[in-house]
């Protein structure tokens, strides 16, 4: 996944492009990404599921977290960790910034 992950920042569109509390897919670098705007932010993980690839950009928002469309693995938008299982790995939770209107993400450490 690192190889695939953007070295640097990458603009993944407007802010008016991603509603709160609605997952919305993108492609950062070579990987697929799921942004959700939680009102005091944006949140953005890897967008296939750590347990079997589930599109995360199909899921759902509820308290905070992500909801596989798949198995309804749970991840917490806030740092990708698993409140609910059947996934047993944390989501790879990427670095935001918003420029210019922008939203822009980077994976931890890239730059």
């Amino acid at each position: 996944m690192h190889r695939l992950a953007p070295a640097d920042w990458v603009d993944l569109g407007g802010v008016d492009e991603f509603p709160p509390g609605e997952p919305v897919g993108r492609t950062a670098g070579g990987l697929g990404v799921v942004v959700v705007g939680t009102g005091e932010g944006f949140a953005v993980l890897a967008g296939r599921c750590a347990h079997l690839s589930g599109p995360l950009a199909e899921g759902t928002v509820v308290d905070g977290c992500l909801r596989c469309p798949w198995h309804d693995s749970t991840f917490r938008l806030a740092d990708g960790e698993v409140v609910h299982g059947p996934a047993t790995s944390a989501q790879p939770v990427f670095e935001t910034r918003v420029r210019d209107g922008r939203l822009e993400a980077r994976f931890p450490g890239a730059g």
